[in-house]
């Protein structure tokens, strides 16, 4: 179903054409005529990277005790360049909980995206605790997997956090088509 989503918005999950070889020498530019109006289609197709990206969240370990009474009820927000896309179950009385959330994200350009995994402690009373985040800087993922992997978690503000969040990732790469090609510039 979601292949489907994919192709009825003119995505393909074949990888673009190879560029074309280097030319040896330069020639000088031939005239051309102005009845021959044919063009390389590769020339008027502009190609964006994108790609979807499966994130299992695994599990954290030894995060931060914020509550007076008992253990954190932790959970997880998933960010893409500042949207919020997932949140995962709050795990109530725990410092280790254990996520095992499986999630697919489409990203429409890798160039310009990362993605933040900030966990907090839910509380009863007021604001949510924040505990701390991992960052994911996309561009860097080119065909990338990773599993189950430990990173320590960080604060954006003053002072270190504790503990890590144990994810996998993959990243695939795709190619957006627009359904219609630039028209060929008449010289």
């Amino acid at each position: 179903m979601f292949s489907s989503f994919l192709t009825s918005i003119g995505i393909s999950r074949d990888p673009p054409p190879p560029p074309p070889p280097p030319v040896a020498e330069k020639k000088a530019p031939e005239k051309k005529s102005s009845s021959s109006a044919t063009m390389n289609v590769a020339q008027n197709v502009e190609f964006i990277k994108s790609g979807i990206i499966d994130l299992t969240i695994h599990k954290a370990e030894n995060l931060e005790k914020c509550d007076l009474f008992g253990k954190g009820d932790p959970y997880v927000v998933v960010s893409i360049n500042g949207q919020k896309v997932h949140k995962t179950a709050v795990k109530h009385s725990t410092q280790q909980p254990m996520f095992n959330e499986t999630k697919q994200f489409l990203v429409a350009d890798v160039t310009k995206s990362r993605m933040v995994l900030a966990v907090f402690d839910e509380d009863k009373f007021g604001a949510d605790t924040y505990l701390g985040q991992i960052e994911i800087n996309l561009v860097r993922l080119k065909n990338t997997f990773f599993e189950f992997k430990a990173i320590p978690l960080s604060k954006q503000e003053k002072g270190t956090a504790k503990g890590n969040l144990f994810i996998s990732l993959s990243f695939r790469a795709m190619t957006i088509i627009p359904v219609t090609p630039k028209p060929p510039i008449n010289q």
